[in-house]
């Protein structure tokens, strides 16, 4: 099966300052794909130069058949790339229902359908929809920035950190969640550092460090590698 996205050894980052060094990564169609690895290893740069908020300097990013390579966020959202960055992802002081219409900021007409489809993945908001986001816990605000990127229906969702400062039961729901998006036909790149617990749900991961490639595969197979569970996910 072709891949609807494949990193190339791209290279770049900030000014001058060089974080991704010849950097890899596939996403096949109706996959979940992991990037995982210690700080600064450039997990959320690699999701950010998908999406075209990097400088890169060589390689190049192909998306379902387009080079995509250094295109404005903008353009990319209109060819089917929505992403969520990690904090600062909703508008607090709008409704959950309001958010979701901003989400869908590109499309024209009767959005009765996009709202019922994201309804029908985020139950916890369905009832609440005049609800401000702000007032929200952790979890349901997460839950409201993924529906919002999902009211455009895109064909890939980059995830940043989607987990962070999450309970566990948040975690594990959010994690479903994805599941659920991968069955309707959306692709999912997501930036974790709870490594384990992402592992073990993705259909495969890749491991970063010091902005290079150092392993990939299945979740399976990570987990179960004894460099990496040592180097990476604490023994």
């Amino acid at each position: 099966m072709s891949a609807l996205l494949s990193m190339n050894e791209v290279s770049g980052g900030y000014g001058d300052t060089q974080i991704l060094k010849a950097v890899s990564i596939e996403v096949a169609p109706d996959e979940i794909v992991v990037i995982v690895g210690p700080n600064g290893a450039g997990k959320s740069t690699a999701m950010k130069a998908v999406f075209g908020l990097l400088n890169v300097r060589s390689g190049n990013i192909v998306f379902d058949g387009d080079d995509i390579t250094s295109w404005a966020p903008n353009k990319i959202v209109q060819r089917g790339i929505c992403y969520v960055p990690q904090v600062d992802n909703i508008f607090r002081d709008m409704t959950i229902h309001e958010n979701l219409e901003m989400g869908a900021f590109l499309k024209s007409g009767d959005l009765s359908a996009a709202f019922d489809r994201v309804y029908e993945l985020f139950p916890d908001l369905k009832d609440r929809p005049r609800t401000l986001a702000g007032s929200l816990s952790g979890g349901q605000r997460q839950m409201v920035a993924m529906g919002r990127a999902l009211m455009l229906d895109p064909k890939l969702l980059l995830l940043d950190e989607p987990t962070a400062g999450l309970s566990p039961k948040y975690m594990d729901q959010i994690f479903q969640i994805c599941r659920d998006v991968r069955e309707t036909g959306v692709s999912i790149m997501l930036v974790e550092q709870h490594a384990k617990q992402a592992l073990a749900f993705a259909d495969r991961g890749y491991v970063l460090a010091a902005g290079q490639n150092r392993h990939e595969g299945t979740g399976e197979q990570l987990l179960a590698d004894r460099e990496v569970a040592e180097m990476f996910l604490g023994g």
